[in-house]
């Protein structure tokens, strides 16, 4: 169970970088939707900083997590906190997520229920 789960910890964490990286493409894709907003998403700091926060995870669950320390489940779930209260306070689309009529951070929120899963998986 612990490979399984550590396997969907480096998924989520590689989800949460194609989400970044894809920022840009998709800030271009839908002029429509408030700059202001889109900005703060795709410029080159944060998309670089969720980037890194990623390759950060991703090495953490290969590295440390996948032989049990504790510690880095523990910071693993710290980041991925910390990124999900961060877009949710700062992205209204997030907010509606649940709609699927609506178009939001679906992939982000994906990524991140498949982190916190993964993370339980590899507990044990």
């Amino acid at each position: 169970m612990r490979k399984v789960g550590v396997g969907l910890v480096a998924a989520a964490y590689g989800l949460l970088r194609y989400t970044s990286l894809a920022a840009p493409a998709y800030a271009r894709a839908h002029p429509h939707l408030d700059p202001a907003m889109l900005a703060a998403y795709a410029a080159p700091w944060p998309v670089a900083l969720a980037c890194a926060l990623a390759v950060a995870g991703v090495m953490l669950a290969l590295i440390r997590l996948r032989p049990g320390e504790r510690w880095a489940l523990f910071t693993s779930l710290a980041m991925l906190i910390i990124l999900l209260v961060t877009r949710i306070t700062t992205d209204p689309r997030c907010l509606v997520v649940l709609d699927p009529h609506q178009h939001g951070c679906h992939t982000f929120m994906i990524a991140a229920v498949l982190g916190v899963i993964g993370l339980a998986l590899a507990w044990r």
